[in-house]
């Protein structure tokens, strides 16, 4: 790449435009829009409800950045990435991104990153005067980013199942564990197991239909509750993608409640891809969104060690899954002497 072309991209990853432009196309779901016919600019802007005239500079923008195609004059049509702001991509981005959604909430508080770094404080509190997870329920939004949630746990729900020796007749209490999908999977696999999910009321509610619907009848339990507070008995305690939510501090109060809770034979599993041994790319964007928005962080394993010590835990084993997720157990430590 010559040095006239590594200026250009870097301007315009730094120009702040096109990440607008991008989710000002998500946000009036023109890819929807043209794969369901309406590629041509009148159509296509009277289906978005936008200006004609500044919807085909829109469309010119992001055009000639690969984002939608335009085979022919005033004809649009999507590449491989568009494809991604499809409403029923896998990947859920039009939602991430969408400004009528969580999407603005999010994007704002990422603008704050300067103050962050000032203060040492997430932003996001102070911006919407809630923390995250309560400001969300309290503009009804907890639905829709509970569906996010749940969709990306059906991306390794399965993987996750499969990686680990689960107690075919035992007793799981998934923490956090969102709208039930790996619960589901777990009783659908081992027919005898019995599960109990703990979190938000929006979430236990989605949670209950989808084990209603499954059948799962009284071997599953839903508890709206926090894990600060005293936890159920079970034999396995699962943590998947919740203590990066979390700072030092209360990662260690979730697990010493996690110990308090647990017999010598019971495990707790903390699932969660390591800062050290995951995309770079990917993991300091997590990292530093995870703060931003709830005063959390991506850790290494040696991080995750250390605070399990801290809580009266010791590291067991670690075990790989094909999506990235390490799956780290622990164990209450053995009363000395």
């Amino acid at each position: 790449m010559n040095d006239d072309l590594a200026a250009h991209q870097f301007a315009e990853a730094v120009s702040g435009l096109a990440p607008v432009a991008l989710r000002s196309a998500a946000t009036l779901r023109l890819a929807d829009h043209i794969i369901a016919g309406h590629d041509r600019l009148p159509a296509l802007a009277e289906q978005a409800g936008a200006d004609p005239d500044l919807l085909e500079r829109l469309m010119r923008f992001l055009v000639c950045r690969q984002v939608f195609d335009e085979p022919r004059p005033g004809v649009y049509g999507l590449t491989s990435l568009s494809v991604a702001l499809l409403d029923g991509h896998p990947s859920r981005l039009r939602s991430w991104l969408d400004q009528s959604g969580i999407g603005a909430h999010l994007d704002a508080a990422t603008t704050n990153l300067l103050q962050a770094l000032h203060t040492g404080r997430p932003p996001y509190p102070d911006l919407h005067g809630r923390p995250f997870y309560e400001h969300l329920a309290s503009h009804a939004a907890g639905t829709p980013f509970d569906g996010l949630r749940g969709a990306h746990a059906e991306s390794f729900a399965a993987e996750l199942v499969k990686s680990y020796p689960w107690p075919a007749d035992g007793h799981v209490v998934d923490l956090g564990g969102g709208t039930g999908v790996l619960v589901d999977a777990l009783m659908r696999a081992y027919p005898r197991l019995r599960a109990t999910l703990l979190d938000l009321p929006d979430a236990v509610r989605l949670a209950t239909e989808r084990s209603t619907a499954a059948g799962h009848g009284d071997r599953f339990t839903a508890m709206a509750a926090s894990f600060f507070e005293p936890l159920p008995s079970g034999d396995v305690y699962t943590l998947v993608n919740v203590l990066h939510n979390w700072n030092d501090d209360d990662v260690v109060r979730i697990l010493r409640n996690c110990a308090r809770a647990t017999a010598q034979d019971t495990y707790i599993l903390v699932v969660e891809r390591l800062l050290d041994e995951s995309d770079p790319y990917a993991m300091t964007a997590m990292d530093l969104g995870m703060f931003l928005f709830l005063g959390g962080q991506e850790r290494t394993l040696g991080q995750y060690q250390q605070l399990a010590c801290s809580a009266g835990l010791a590291h067991v084993e670690t075990m790989e899954t094909p999506a990235e997720l390490r799956v780290l157990t622990f164990a209450p430590r053995a009363p000395a002497g």
